[in-house]
């Protein structure tokens, strides 16, 4: 089983950020200092999300996509939340704020891998084998077969996709 995948990688880095952007816009419609449970989920889900995402759309560059995704949401969410912020704020939430990026970098980088090894995992897989048809009398014949069930004619094997008769 074969992935289809967007054809360009900036097209998958853009479509991660701006779902991010989205949902930094979602997540900060809370003012920070109100940060709850509820705020620390969506917080957690916008780069594993975006990551993911940029990770389905490129697997050739699940990581390094993932990364840069989840990056510049977290800038995004630093820039919104900036934004809404009284001037004199406290050391702990700047500190915050200044973990977010490293943080949704990481976090994006670890949905994308999670979203590579889907891929990979479901690559792997081998399809069904198909069943022989004899050039013969055209009788069905298990995948294994090595002559045909009905007339005795020695049937074409496959290997790495090539077809040989032996």
């Amino acid at each position: 089983m074969s992935y289809s995948k967007i054809q360009h990688r900036e097209l998958s880095i853009l479509v991660g950020i701006l779902v991010g952007v989205l949902l930094d816009v979602f997540a900060t419609s809370n003012s920070i200092t109100n940060f709850s449970l509820i705020d620390l989920i969506i917080f957690l889900a916008i780069p594993a999300m975006t990551g993911a995402l940029a990770g389905f759309a490129d697997p050739d560059h699940a990581i390094g996509n993932g990364i840069l995704v989840g990056i510049i949401a977290g800038l995004v969410y630093v820039v919104i939340d900036a934004i809404r912020l009284p001037a004199n704020v406290e050391t702990n939430t700047v500190l915050f704020l200044g973990l977010v990026v490293p943080i949704w970098g990481f976090i994006g980088g670890t949905g994308s891998t999670f979203a590579h090894r889907t891929l990979t995992s479901t690559e792997l897989r081998s399809p069904e084998p198909a069943v022989k048809i004899c050039v013969n009398c055209k009788a069905s014949n298990p995948p294994d077969a090595l002559f045909c069930k009905n007339c005795g004619t020695k049937l074409a094997q496959e290997l790495n996709g090539r077809v040989f008769a032996r």
